[in-house]
This record gives structure tokens, C-alpha cells and sequence, in this order.
């Protein structure tokens, strides 16, 4: 299977930006970048289809290093009563009367939607963190199915472990993420598996024992860790010791772990962070809705911290969550400087990356000869000038601001989006179905 993307704009992900240019994709990775005198010289295989870029932007495909599909049918609901005063308020009104109805079928489709979403942001990757109290056994393969089979994209997958709805659940949970682990193909370059926590404050030392006994070596945990105070207040009070340091206590700090938002962690916490080489996922817009706290990217990067960027399932734009970040940083430091492009372009478009190459063992990133064939292709015409040294400031400030859409999205060399429209699904059948479907999951919420 051979593509030709020809007379695109062509950012590398790194330091080359050409105009005019042609991207070779052969057997799902990247065979050749051509510039525009090259392509004149070149002689195609017969059987190469050709793209015109034409007025787009090509760049590496991005990576959602922590979300969560399965509130893809939230939008709209409406909850009687519903004014949570606290982050905890806020799970027990909301979240966790969502995940106690899904079924099989609504986890299945909340999975297809989002990660329909997601491709049309750009989005090759997803890093998903699932929960389904009702529907525990066989949902990974369901969320699996609909991410990497039905849309295309590429998933790292796990079920979130948690005490709140008793022992048989939890016990499933254990179960779920260990079948799910030991049933990798190690050869498939789509899936990946976790070991999925939710947080310490419903996670006993019991089931973190029984986790830490279990788990395989070199499987990292996914878990929410300090999002809200109350995290952190409990862990303190219950176990007298920090968040970090009862993860590092069970052994569960590992560099393939994913520790989500981190907000309320202290310095000691931040070194210890750091010394294991676990990952942290900055979600700055869910952080905000939720009125939980600013994420101190300075003192992470600072330490030299794998830091990356999800979007905890409030939406699938990555270019708009790393514009969010930014201001962000900025708004909450006082300082016209924080979170500036350096960080914002490391922590996309360099340690997002890094993180995926932990989990599948695969180099993405960058569009360069040999490199998978993970591209996502935006209709968008600079009105100014653009070069390698500002192409950050038109995705942030172009596509972004203007919330534009990709053209064409190939994943391992496979089209998932040709002229705006998938390749593999139904757009319009697959959102009349979930509108179905999320009207019997909202009638089943107590």
C-alpha cells in the first residue's frame, strides 16, 4: 500500500519545514520526504496513490497521553441536583454515576466516538483509562476493538482498579487489566496495556498489595495521582505518608507508569518523582473545569521529568490543550514568559512521543524516512510567513484558535481520513446510533 501526500507543506516535528513537498508512505512507515526539485525527479511505483497537499500542513500525528473515552456520551446530560462544591463532589454527582451505567454496548460506543474525535484532531495515539463498575469483563477487548480495529488508531488500554464499589468489582478489575496485559501480542505495533489504578484515596493498602504481588515486571500503572487536595489530605491522615511515596512503597513507580495531573504533590514528592523516571500527564483544561489546582510545569521540567500532555477526556483537540497549557501557566504564575514555546513544543511534540516509544517500543514523533507513517494532514494556508523556527506559533494560534480539522490522517501507513471523511466507518450511522444509545444510558443513571 502506497501513498504519495504531494506539494504539502511538511513540518518534520523537529527542525526541517518544506514547502512544496511530497511524503512517500510504503508498507505503514515513511519511505521518503521528497522537496519540490526532488519530487520533479523522482520516479513513483505504479500503483502509489497521490494526495494533493495542496493548501495543507503535514505533521506528525499526535498522542493523547491520558484520556478517557468512556465519557464520550456524557455531553448534554443533564443531573438533577447536580452542584458538587468540591473535586470529590464532583466524581461522586457525576463520574461515578456515569461509569455504574455503562454497558457493554454504550463502552463499545463511547470508545468509537471518542476515538473518532480524536482522528479528526489529529490524534494517532491514545493513552485511555478506562471504568465500567457494571460491565468490568471483556470491556478493555471492546475499547480495544473500537479504537484500534473500527477507527485505526493506535491505543494503550487499562481498566481503572478501585475499593469504591466493593470487593467482587475490585477482584474483576485485577482480573480485567491481567488478562488484558497477558493477551499483548508483542509484535502488534497498535495496542499497548496498563496496569489501570483510579487513586489513593479509594485504592486500600490491600489492593495496592495485591496489585503490587501481581503485576508483571516492566507494566506500569496509570493512575490519577494529587488532583484534588482531598487526595493528598486523605492519604496523609490514613496512611501517614505522601501519595508518592505509597506508590514507591508498593513498588509501583516505574518508567513505564503514567501519573496523571500531580498537582498538589510537595517538592520531596517532585524529587521522588523524578528519581524513579515515571511519566506525569499535565491535563490543563480538565484541571480548570474542575477547579482543582494549576500544574507546575517549571518545577517538573526543571527535574527533568518525562512530562506529557492528556486531555483527561475533555475533548480530543491536543493542539487546543497545549494552547490551554500555555495560558495557563501563564495566568496562574503572573508571568508573560511561563509556559512558553519551548516547553509547550517539549512536552507535545518531544516527551508525548517518548512516552509512546515507553508503552509500544515504537519512535514516534517526526516524519522522517523509516519512522512510522503516523501523519495527520490540516487543511490550513499561513497567512504569514512560516518556517521551522515558528511553526509552533501558527499550530497554536492557526489551527488551534481556529479549532480547524485534518483533511487526511494515516495511521501505521493506513488511511483513517481521506478528504475529511473515514475510511473504515460510517460517520453519520455511527453518531445516529450513540445519540440512541446515550438516551438509554442516561435513563439508566441513578
Amino acid at each position: 500500500m502506497r501513498f504519495l501526500i504531494d506539494n504539502a507543506l511538511i513540518w518534520d516535528g523537529a527542525d526541517r519545514l518544506i514547502e512544496d513537498g511530497a511524503i512517500l508512505i510504503e508498507d505503514g512507515f515513511v519511505k521518503e520526504i521528497l522537496t519540490e526539485e526532488e519530487r520533479r525527479g523522482y520516479t513513483l511505483p505504479t500503483d502509489t496513490e497521490r494526495i494533493d497537499g495542496r493548501g495543507k500542513l503535514a505533521i506528525p500525528g499526535l498522542i493523547n497521553a491520558h484520556t478517557h473515552l468512556y465519557s464520550s456520551l456524557s455531553r448534554g446530560m443533564g443531573l438533577p441536583g447536580f452542584a458538587p462544591r468540591t473535586f470529590t463532589g464532583i466524581l461522586e454527582q457525576l463520574w461515578w454515576r456515569l461509569d455504574k451505567a455503562l454497558d457493554p454496548e454504550s463502552v463499545q460506543v463511547s470508545a468509537l466516538i471518542g476515538a473518532m474525535e480524536a482522528a479528526r484532531c489529529g490524534v494517532t495515539t491514545l493513552i485511555d483509562h478506562h471504568a465500567s463498575p457494571h460491565a468490568v469483563l471483556g470491556s478493555l477487548d471492546l475499547v480495544k476493538a473500537a479504537v484500534c480495529d473500527e477507527v485505526g488508531l493506535r491505543g494503550a488500554f487499562c481498566y481503572e482498579l478501585s475499593d469504591r464499589d466493593g470487593t467482587e468489582i475490585r477482584d474483576q478489575g485485577i482480573e480485567e487489566n491481567l488478562e488484558f496485559i497477558a493477551a499483548q501480542d508483542p509484535d502488534d505495533p497498535m495496542s499497548a496495556a496498563l496496569f489501570g489504578l483510579h487513586a489513593s484515596f479509594t485504592l486500600s493498602d490491600e489492593t495496592l498489595k495485591l496489585v503490587a504481588d501481581r503485576i508483571p515486571d516492566g507494566v506500569g500503572v496509570h493512575i490519577h495521582v494529587a488532583e484534588g487536595p482531598e487526595d493528598e489530605l486523605q492519604c496523609v491522615e490514613k496512611h501517614g505518608m505522601r501519595i508518592i511515596e505509597r506508590l514507591n512503597h508498593y513498588g509501583l513507580l516505574r518508567e513505564t507508569s503514567i501519573l496523571a495531573h500531580c498537582l498538589h504533590l510537595d517538592e520531596r514528592e517532585k524529587d521522588l518523582v523524578a528519581q524513579s523516571k515515571a511519566i506525569v500527564v499535565h491535563n490543563p483544561r480538565s484541571n480548570m473545569n474542575n477547579a482543582v489546582g494549576a500544574f507546575d510545569m517549571a518545577g517538573f521540567l526543571g527535574r527533568d521529568v518525562l512530562v506529557g500532555l492528556g486531555t483527561d477526556g475533555l475533548g480530543a483537540n491536543m493542539l487546543t490543550e497545549l494552547f490551554t497549557a500555555g495560558i495557563l501557566q501563564r495566568h496562574e504564575r503572573r508571568d508573560p514568559l511561563a509556559g512558553g514555546f519551548p516547553d509547550l513544543n517539549k512536552i507535545l511534540f518531544v516527551d508525548n512521543p517518548a512516552i509512546a516509544f515507553r508503552l509500544f517500543g515504537i519512535e514516534f514523533g517526526w516524519i522522517a524516512p523509516g519512522t512510522p507513517a503516523d501523519i495527520a494532514v490540516f487543511d490550513y494556508r499561513p497567512p504569514t510567513p512560516i518556517d521551522a523556527g515558528n511553526v509552533l506559533g501558527h499550530l497554536l494560534f492557526g489551527i488551534a484558535v481556529h479549532d480547524l480539522h485534518v483533511s487526511e490522517l494515516f495511521v501505521a501507513g493506513r488511511p483513517v481520513i481521506r478528504d475529511g471523511a473515514f475510511t473504515n466507518v460510517d460517520a453519520d450511522e455511527a453518531y445516529a446510533h450513540a445519540r440512541t444509545v446515550a438516551r438509554k444510558l442516561w435513563e439508566r443513571i441513578e
